[in-house]
């Protein structure tokens, strides 16, 4: 069983208290057992770790205790994922294709695939090296997935479109399908617009639960390297996502917006087309844009404003019922007595 000292080396932390002490897993402060790690961000955690029985705690350089073995870092969320990976070893299924899954005879797959149960593989797919492709799954013709990449279980990549490496797509993510394209007639009909492009997707993009990435009406739907997607998140067509940017739950990127790289959407913000959101950017939560958003600009709202604009719209707000007292008064002078 790995000890103290064993975490401080894997983790490079400064080691304060007992080196020998063993530790059989990770955990969260308010259910932590005998021989978990955990990590505290602050004094006000770290005193609350140490009413219990926790082995050790990841804290800040600067934190110190009497109580608990300390494992000192620049900063815990960082270093803890890798005890997670360490303690916490994740499984990957085993080589090889389930006997009830379809796959056409000239997809392109590696000997180290893995494919599940129902998985459906169309005509001219490729399959990387050590990719998993869960139960329920199905990669359209020509698609391509990556090398180290994981379809957890039902989801869709549509045809032609791609998928990097090291991604990880959680369950009934789709991939690809049709954008919403259509032009009315003179008698209010729609008339589909058939989109004939495609999604790709970097590497190292994880995407959430039921989250929906359209296929470009020309050209490509582009999520950069490093993206991350939450669950239930709509990307509309010819989007362009850049690299490590944050798309939150409930988010709606309406067609041809431009999001810069490490921009930041918070939950159920929403845009309408063709807007530019800039590089380093942060979309509060429910904001609704209805202009371009500058490089590190951080806005609120619907329709979204800077900090500084959004609070005073606060403070006006704040002041509204003394305000229309005070119209009503004035308004009764200026009636007159009757």
């Amino acid at each position: 069983m790995p000890t103290a000292r064993d975490l401080a080396a894997w983790i490079q932390a400064e080691l304060v208290g007992d080196p020998d002490v063993e530790v059989r897993d990770v955990g969260s402060i308010d259910a932590a057992r005998p021989g978990d790690a955990v990590f505290a961000l602050d004094a006000k955690f770290l005193t609350a770790a140490e009413q219990t029985p926790c082995a050790v705690v990841v804290t800040p350089r600067t934190l110190t205790s009497t109580q608990k073995t300390l494992l000192r870092v620049d900063d815990p969320r960082l270093s803890f994922p890798e005890l997670v990976d360490r303690l916490r070893p994740q499984e990957r299924p085993a080589p090889g294709i389930h006997a009830t899954a379809a796959v056409s005879r000239d997809a392109q797959l590696s000997t180290t695939v893995s494919i599940g149960a129902h998985a459906v593989i169309e005509s001219g797919a490729q399959i990387g090296e050590r990719a998993v492709v869960g139960p329920g799954c199905i990669v359209g013709s020509d698609a391509r997935i990556g090398d180290d990449t994981t379809l957890v279980a039902s989801v869709t990549v549509y045809h032609g479109c791609r998928i990097g490496a090291r991604c990880l797509l959680h369950a009934g993510v789709v991939v690809g399908s049709d954008g919403f394209g259509f032009a009315a007639d003179a008698k209010g009909r729609h008339r589909k617009i058939r989109q004939v492009g495609i999604a790709v997707i970097g590497d190292d993009v994880e995407i959430g639960a039921n989250s929906a990435i359209d296929r470009a009406t020309f050209g490509e739907t582009v999520v950069g390297d490093g993206t991350k997607i939450d669950n239930l998140v709509h990307i509309g067509h010819n989007v362009r996502i850049g690299k490590h940017v944050i798309v939150c739950a409930g988010v709606g990127i309406s067609g041809s917006c431009e999001i810069g790289d490490h921009a930041v959407l918070l939950g159920q913000a929403g845009m309408k087309d063709h807007l530019k959101v800039g590089r380093g950017a942060i979309v509060m939560p429910q904001s609704g844009l209805r202009e371009d958003v500058p490089d590190g600009a951080h806005v609120f709202g619907s329709p979204a404003r800077t900090r500084m604009e959004r609070e005073r719209v606060w403070v006006a707000e704040g002041k509204l019922p003394e305000l229309l007292k005070r119209v009503a008064a004035i308004e009764k002078k200026l009636q007159g007595p009757g």
